[in-house]
């Protein structure tokens, strides 16, 4: 995996790929990787928020769950349509990026010789 790239208020911060697997592991025991899936069914902003906090500071950004909460619900607020929801959806996106690590990529995986039509 890639070093994990987060903005916040327009700074940006990185997780190195070193530590993508701690982060995971803090993340699994907010969200589960079954959990996320309906989180982009059914955004739950104060979870999102929670998950995209704990990345920030895990990145070393000096920043509250509620001021991330705050900062997306803002978006949501500014009546642009889906200016919120692709905040969270981004947010989800790189969650699920950190959780998937190390996942088969499509096509790996499957018993040998066997396609996925067979």
């Amino acid at each position: 995996m890639a070093d994990i790239r987060l903005t916040f208020k327009g700074a940006d911060y990185v997780i190195p790929d070193s530590r993508a697997f701690e982060i995971g592991m803090t993340l699994e025991d907010i969200v589960t990787l079954s959990q996320m899936s309906r989180l982009l069914a059914d955004p739950k902003f104060y979870t999102i928020a929670r998950c995209y906090g704990t990345m920030l500071r895990f990145a070393g950004c000096k920043v509250s769950d509620r001021e991330v909460l705050s900062e997306m619900m803002d978006k949501v607020k500014s009546g642009k349509p889906g200016e919120g929801r692709m905040a969270a959806i981004e947010a989800l996106g790189m969650i699920a990026a950190v959780l998937m690590d190390g996942a088969p990529e499509d096509g790996e995986g499957g018993e040998p010789g066997k396609t996925e039509a067979s």
